[in-house]
């Protein structure tokens, strides 16, 4: 996932994690996503799509063997490693490219589509930056580098589920109610201990966000792993699913 700079907490996290990340369980839905995402994206071969957070390159891969010219960016080296495994096993070809997603490299695009899944970047704040801050940045990135009517499927955290539980009494991490952002320990499998944070919304917020950047926002549906689904969110659903475009084309 693309986090942040240098020491950043995600970035050691997705590094430590990298050899199983495929194993967790919400990677199991990766052909239906793919699916889904031709449909929202009105993907046609030989278009440009950029994979923002591209992980191990489950979804960059899929997709550039239905014909779609795809480049995946990731702050960590060890997904990328995995991703270029994937590419070569399936027989095809991604650019996968080391960038922070709140300043991509300057002359990747234009695209005419891009996506950013499963909390790739989007979320998981960096080190030492505020979380709207660090959300509206990639969101930013991301706009800039889109063709205009270039189309954006993105996911994130969905703060009425963290909410609902919080009311519970239900476990969760350090919660800072003021800009829903929760911090957790975590353990790496070397022992060391890291704290990693994670910016949560509601969905009128994330549409007033990407507006601010610049994008006309089309939906926002329920959108947790293993559940995508054209359909309003509920408490109980983990992420937002948004659908934007960049105006003209």
């Amino acid at each position: 996932m693309v986090v942040g700079a240098g020491s950043s907490g995600w970035r050691r996290y997705f590094q430590a994690t990298a050899g199983t990340y495929d194993d967790e369980v919400f990677t199991r839905a990766t052909d239906d996503e793919v699916g889904e995402l031709r449909a929202l994206l009105e993907l046609r071969a030989g278009q440009r799509l950029l994979d923002v957070g591209c992980g191990t390159g489950r979804h960059a891969v899929a997709l550039a063997a239905g014909g779609v010219a795809v480049t995946g960016v990731d702050l960590s080296p060890a997904m990328l490693d995995r991703a270029r495994e994937r590419a070569e096993e399936a027989g095809v070809e991604v650019e996968f490219i080391e960038a922070d997603a709140r300043a991509l490299p300057p002359g990747l695009g234009p695209f005419d589509a891009a996506i950013c899944l499963c909390e790739g970047a989007f979320c998981l704040v960096a080190d030492g930056v505020e979380p709207l801050a660090h959300d509206r940045a990639i969101l930013t990135s991301i706009q800039e580098i889109l063709r205009p009517g270039g189309r954006l499927v993105l996911t994130g955290l969905s703060a009425a589920r963290l909410l609902a539980a919080w009311h519970r009494g239900e476990p969760t991490g350090e919660l800072d109610l003021l800009t829903l952002t929760e911090t957790s320990a975590y353990e790496l499998p070397d022992g060391t201990q890291i704290e990693l944070r994670e910016h949560y919304h509601l969905p009128d917020g994330l549409r007033t966000l990407a507006e601010a950047v610049g994008f006309d926002v089309e939906a926002i549906w329920a959108g947790g792993a293993l559940d995508w689904r054209r359909a309003a969110p509920t408490v109980d659903d983990y992420e937002l699913l948004l659908v934007a475009h960049k105006p003209g084309g």
